[in-house]
């Protein structure tokens, strides 16, 4: 266990410090990509596809082309405790068979589930994407959280549209900057502002020169 953490840490891999800088560098802004993703990719396209208004004509094409014969938010929450079964099935199977159970059963249900018409193929598509952001998260803790905060922002969004999903992520974000771990701030660098830092966090600077220990937490001895 490491103290104190911050959001950006727990989305920081060790594969990235094994790579160059630069590929380093490229690897953490996908996965950070990838974590967003699974966040609000699924409240967005909720909104965009139940208020087609609210896009411009160029984005026409996001929205459901084949309506299931379940309203799209219960889709959404089906969908999603599939995919809590599936995994929580592969935990319990050998190993030698979880991959093969996985694959087979979110390919044959998924497929069968929009063949006889209960989901459309969209609901499916969109929900795989944020299942594999959430699996890219480097921290389990982190991904369930983020799963559980998903769920909110698209009943907040289906409950209320545009105004449910703004006021939800607010909230959010609120709760994220007011939570502090042994008096240091969740969001920092972000918040309070720190440019120096920031740069670490976005970008994997080299080693050698990462020989500064974080200002926030006021250490003693400021080089490593």
């Amino acid at each position: 266990m490491i103290t104190p953490i911050t959001f950006w840490n727990l989305l920081q891999h060790a594969e990235e410090y094994r790579q160059k800088p630069v590929i380093g560098a490229m690897l953490r802004l996908v996965r950070f990509a990838a974590v967003f993703v699974s966040l609000f990719l699924l409240p967005l396209w909720y909104l965009f596809a139940t208020q087609i208004d609210l896009l411009p004509e160029a984005f026409s094409f996001i929205g459901t082309q084949e309506d299931g014969t379940i309203p799209l938010f219960v889709q959404f929450i089906i969908a999603e405790a599939g995919i809590e079964m599936l995994r929580m099935a592969s935990i319990h199977t050998p190993n030698a068979v979880a991959e093969a159970l996985g694959l087979v059963a979110a390919l044959l249900i998924g497929d069968i589930a929009i063949e006889v018409g209960m989901f459309s193929p969209e609901v499916i598509l969109y929900l795989a994407i944020a299942a594999v952001g959430t699996f890219a998260t480097p921290s389990y803790e982190l991904s369930l959280a983020n799963r559980f905060m998903r769920i909110v922002f698209l009943i907040a969004t289906a409950a209320f549209g545009v105004v449910g999903f703004v006021v939800s992520t607010t909230v959010w974000l609120i709760l994220l900057v007011r939570l502090k771990g042994l008096q240091v701030p969740y969001l920092w660098p972000f918040i309070p502002f720190n440019i120096k830092a920031l740069r670490d966090v976005f970008l994997r600077i080299s080693m050698p020169l990462k020989n500064r220990r974080p200002a926030i937490i006021h250490p003693q001895d400021p080089d490593r």
